[in-house]
């Protein structure tokens, strides 16, 4: 049976960046969108919560569907100065922190941040869905920096977090397909030889008038039916 991911983005419009004149909820949408176009690609199953709906309504939507894990996508904020990635779980030990540190040694090395940690912190989404939890407070959006790399670095921070939940529910993580680079000509050989048809008469004097033609010009040529 295929693993289920439910993928929680934040929708809060509210939260403004720092750069791109954007907000938490813009961007953390296409992260989700990123993570979940990597894992169905790797074979696992996704939902994602809809706009608008209830811390609530998504934990009661994860545990109907029978989530594997519980996917929060969020980007952080504090003083203007910190940065870094960090993610939340319920408990160390767990199976949510044995997730969320394969996510965290995917997605840390990619952020600019360096306060990076992932921490017990037992808010809604992490200690009500009945899958494990992983609570992703993707670089932080209140620095120039950091909203900059967020809003530049969408595709990279889902596939990171896709490429970690594979790892940890023993799937094949699947990268996407770079397009094939345009092969180029092959150079003559001079084993093969090109025709060019000049034209086609449906009158036959007409046709030998351009082959006259042609072999005034210096080319040899010949006329069929």
């Amino acid at each position: 049976m295929s693993k289920r991911v439910y993928i929680s983005p934040s929708d809060q419009t509210e939260n403004r960046y720092a750069w791109g004149n954007t907000n938490e909820h813009v961007q953390c949408q296409k992260i989700a969108e990123a993570e979940a176009a990597a894992l169905r690609r790797s074979g696992v199953e996704v939902q994602v919560a809809a706009l608008g709906s209830t811390m609530a309504h998504r934990c009661a939507e994860s545990d109907a569907w029978g989530a594997d894990i519980h996917n929060c996508v969020h980007t952080n904020a504090c003083n203007k100065q910190v940065m870094g990635t960090r993610l939340f779980c319920f408990a160390i030990p767990g199976k949510g922190y044995d997730a969320c540190k394969a996510v965290f040694n995917e997605l840390a090395p990619l952020s600019p941040g360096t306060s990076e940690n992932i921490q017990v912190n037992p808010i809604y989404e992490v200690r009500v869905p009945d899958a494990p939890s992983v609570y992703c407070e993707c670089e932080f959006h209140d620095t120039a920096e950091g909203a900059k790399w967020i809003v530049e670095h969408t595709t990279e921070i889902g596939e990171a977090i896709a490429k970690g939940l594979c790892k940890y529910l023993g799937v094949k993580y699947v990268p996407a397909q770079t397009q094939k680079p345009a092969e180029e000509p092959k150079a003559d050989t001079g084993d093969v030889l090109y025709r060019v048809q000049v034209g086609a008469f449906a009158n036959r004097a007409n046709a030998d008038r351009m082959l006259e033609k042609l072999k005034a010009a210096g080319f040899a040529g010949f006329v069929v039916a």
